[in-house]
């Protein structure tokens, strides 16, 4: 079993690149010209080697303004990309305002999709501020920390899946710091 490391936030990693990573990179390539960006979730663990399906990936972004927004929203479209909704002004003030979030895929492959929210609590922010940038080749992808996952899904989802994804991470990663994750337990309890 491959074992992983992180040092100063930083790891640089060999692997197989899979359809679900090229989609990934895709749209990071395009949220990362208007918006800081982490991934969240059960992709995570699917990237660092857990087997399981998925049928979307999840990703907070920092709050942007409405004109950036726009500019994300046409370069998508431009690409091939659909929306959740085809309005931008909607999709703008009636999710991402609102902290809901919107999903992004490529068109006429809607089972594989981005779904993006805005991170609006101090607990999120918190965790889009200190990614995991992980380096594969000259390609760079940004998670959430290690410990902040584990945190979410063994004390606040806790589904199944949720804690295998955990059990999973918890296996894979050496140094990891207990400490945190008590830390982030209590931020997303308090939440």
């Amino acid at each position: 079993m491959v074992k992983f490391k992180i040092v100063n936030s930083e790891l640089k990693i060999s692997k197989t690149i899979t359809k679900l990573d090229q989609f990934a990179f895709d749209v990071i390539d395009i949220i990362q010209k208007h918006a800081k960006y982490v991934i969240i979730s059960g992709y995570v663990s699917i990237f660092f080697g857990r087997s399981r399906a998925t049928e979307d990936i999840d990703m907070f972004i920092d709050t942007i303004d409405y004109k950036k927004f726009l500019k994300m929203y046409s370069e998508f479209v431009s690409k091939g990309f659909d929306f959740t909704i085809a309005n931008p002004d909607s999709l703008y003030r009636e999710y991402l305002e609102q902290g809901d979030a919107i999903n992004v895929w490529r068109k006429g492959f809607p089972l594989l999709r981005m779904e993006i929210k805005c991170a609006l609590t101090p607990v999120l922010k918190q965790v889009l501020n200190n990614p995991v940038k992980v380096f594969i080749g000259d390609k760079q992808i940004n998670f959430c920390s290690i410990e902040s996952q584990i945190a979410y899904k063994r004390y606040i989802s806790k589904s199944e899946k949720d804690l295998e994804d955990a059990r999973h991470l918890e296996i894979v990663f050496d140094g990891l710091d207990a400490e945190k994750i008590k830390y982030y337990r209590k931020m997303f309890e308090n939440e």
